[in-house]
């Protein structure tokens, strides 16, 4: 009889610890059903992969929306081993083409270039495309390469200017901060 009641006591706690089991398992979720991946993205183990160019929590903000805005700052020039006085100017960069795609434009004292158009790639790297200035003839007479590092709201920005006829080169740096507009 004892034996009988162990049985019994033993059958009804299993039968208890696999219903509870039961309960508590189904009362998960599946992760990515609460999650609502956009443009492209997919979910992974509760976590959206977003395609190039998307971020956030379910990629829907552009990279090129963090870049966006106007930086503030100051820029410093060096050409044949002279060094320009800093003056204060400003970098601005716009958006051109969603998710990815901005255009760069710098006044640098009493230069303005506007058509710098950059790609955004591994989310914090921006590729130039560089300028290139041809005479009448289409031979080239100088090209400016765009190179740009980004730390939060913190722009260093470089130029290299390169003279193809003396090949003579100029170099700026414009080191700024993104202005905040509240």
């Amino acid at each position: 009889m004892r034996k009988l009641k162990t049985i019994i006591l033993s059958t009804f706690s299993l039968i208890t610890f696999a219903l509870a089991a039961l309960t508590v398992s189904s009362c998960e979720q599946d992760s990515c059903t609460v999650l609502n991946c956009q443009n492209g993205g997919r979910c992974n183990e509760g976590v959206c992969q977003c395609p190039e160019g998307y971020e956030g929590a379910e990629c829907s903000e552009t990279l090129a929306n963090r870049y966006a805005g106007t930086y503030e700052g100051t820029i410093r020039c060096n050409y044949n081993s002279m060094l320009f006085p800093i003056t204060a100017d400003s970098v601005r960069i716009n958006i051109v083409d969603q998710p990815n795609i901005i255009k760069l434009e710098i006044k640098a004292g009493n230069t303005s270039l506007q058509n710098f158009k950059g790609t955004i790639v591994n989310g914090n790297q921006i590729v130039f495309e560089p300028l290139i200035s041809k005479d009448a003839n289409g031979n080239v007479l100088a090209e400016v390469q765009a190179f740009v590092k980004f730390d939060g709201h913190l722009i260093n920005l470089n130029l290299v200017t390169i003279n193809k006829v003396s090949e003579e080169q100029q170099s700026c740096s414009f080191i700024g901060k993104k202005h905040i507009y509240e």
